[in-house]
């Protein structure tokens, strides 16, 4: 008859750490989420206006580039400069990131012989697909942007999707 008491004694034991465990688990994950909810959110109303203004600003880069104003906007080096200023102020950490890729590229191949036009606009598209998740919580695929911009899509689809994997894009 011990043995009995025992097992049971024991098995609520177990199964009440297992459930103290379990919430202190639940509550810290809630935690974690409320709290990354919260500075997203900051950011969002904080910094709104500026933020739209940077998407816009590249996304003009890459589907408005033949209109002479936007053109003679991205010629502009305070523009630009200014641009890649308040995209890293205003953005998340994977938006740095990409404008970190971006930059490099422009540093080391922009002006010689590699240039590669495809790697130049999923550069530019990874840079707007996460500023985009960064204004409205929602991701778009490269692919999905690049649809929009190239006409022969399936061309260079190869090719896109290599240079997405080289840079580790989502």
């Amino acid at each position: 008859m011990n043995e009995f008491w025992v097992a049971i004694l024991t098995s609520t034991v177990v199964t009440s750490l297992i459930n103290i465990g379990w919430k202190f688990y639940e509550n810290n994950n809630a935690f974690k989420n409320a709290k990354y909810m919260q500075i997203s959110n900051y950011y969002r109303e904080s910094s709104g206006k500026e933020m739209y203004k940077i998407l816009e600003s590249w996304t003009e880069m890459l589907f408005l580039i033949d209109d002479p104003k936007v053109k003679k906007k991205m010629e502009d080096e305070k523009h630009i400069k200014s641009l890649v200023n308040n995209t890293y102020l205003y953005s998340s950490t994977e938006t740095c990131r990409r404008l970190a890729e971006y930059q490099q590229y422009n540093y080391t191949k922009l002006n010689n012989s590699k240039n590669n036009y495809i790697e130049i606009i999923v550069l530019v598209s990874g840079i707007i697909a996460s500023l985009k998740h960064d204004f409205t919580g929602e991701w778009v695929s490269i692919e999905e942007i690049l649809k929009i911009k190239i006409t022969d899509f399936n061309v260079h689809k190869n090719e896109i999707s290599k240079q997405i994997k080289k840079y580790n894009y989502r």
